[in-house]
């Protein structure tokens, strides 16, 4: 299920409701939108570059939107936001666990989806990768030491 905000109204919307949609892009920011027998003109009047964040121009009516997807929505309950990897500057256990394996040490260079840590959580290995292209300033966590959701693993520069 898809959630959208609309001028700070929120709204659930099941992603195969979206393709009863048509959406053709006229060029210069300008779309038309038909579902049935309903046309509207719509202009683009910015996006965000991962284009969950819109404001469009319906008429003389203005929407500004952010839409969520399943996988945004998870990383909320889990303490994120999909937007914050280029503000992120530490990493903190998404769950309880048991660190299995440390992939770094202080002051290693890394890029965005390198692996970090292996988590053994609910008899699982998870890879936490770094979602930034950064640089180590300290590993704060060991091989075998148990953490809790929201420990501080790692810090970034």
């Amino acid at each position: 299920m898809l959630q959208i905000k609309v001028n700070n109204k929120n709204f659930s919307v099941a992603p195969d409701s979206v393709s009863a949609f048509q959406i053709e892009e006229l060029g210069d920011g300008r779309f038309l939108m038909r579902r049935g027998d309903k046309v509207m003109e719509i202009f683009l009047l910015s996006a965000a570059e991962d284009g969950k964040e819109l404001e469009v121009q319906i008429g003389q009516s203005y929407f500004k939107s952010e839409v969520q997807t399943e996988f945004d929505q998870l990383l909320g309950t889990m303490g994120f936001k999909s937007g914050d990897s280029k503000k992120l500057k530490e990493l903190k256990s998404p769950m309880p666990g048991k660190i299995i394996s440390v992939l770094v040490q202080d002051g290693a260079e890394v890029k965005a989806g390198d692996p970090l840590l292996l988590l053994e959580a609910m008899k699982m290995e998870n890879v936490l990768q770094s979602s930034i292209d950064g640089k180590v300033e300290k590993v704060l966590v060991e091989k075998g030491a148990s953490v809790n959701k929201n420990d501080l693993l790692i810090k970034f520069v």
